[in-house]
């Protein structure tokens, strides 16, 4: 009898040593999650990012603890910007005891309130924080007039 819980404990083991058992644990958690405030929409909760404004641009910063440079990329097109990137922890020959830190692709997109000057942008990666800083292109807002017709 303790032979068959064994067997059944050491199947159980190695499905949490695969890529893909973590892999499809992390994707059915993300599918379709949109957050944020009116105007503001985000399609994926990882990584987890706060958008903020100063006086003069747009601001978000990104956890991304353990991310390589070169497996990250960043673009802005028509205020939409997205952050794609992934993550490789799983490493082969090794026999994981816990594994709670998956390999994954993401892209997370965030719909910026403003337009920015792409040609300005800056990033830099601190501590796992990505921080992307962007100046807003006051030029491009647009005031609409409105008449007031007192008939």
């Amino acid at each position: 009898m303790e032979i068959d819980k064994l067997k059944k404990w050491a199947d159980n083991a190695q499905k949490f040593q695969s890529e893909e058992f973590w892999n499809n644990i992390f994707d059915t958690q993300n599918k379709n999650s949109t957050s944020g405030s009116p105007g503001t929409m985000v399609t994926e909760l990882f990584p987890k990012c706060d958008l903020y404004e100063t006086d003069t641009e747009l601001v978000v910063e990104a956890e991304i603890p353990g991310l390589l440079k070169e497996n990250l990329h960043i673009c802005i097109h028509h205020q939409l910007l997205s952050i794609t990137g992934e993550f490789k922890t799983l490493k082969q020959n090794r026999k994981y005891f816990i594994k709670e830190r998956p390999n994954r692709k993401f892209k997370k997109e965030i719909s910026l309130p403003y337009p920015v000057i792409i040609q300005q942008v800056k990033s830099e990666i601190r501590y796992g924080i990505l921080s992307i800083k962007m100046p807003i292109n006051k030029e491009d807002i647009e005031n609409i007039p409105i008449n007031f017709n007192q008939s």
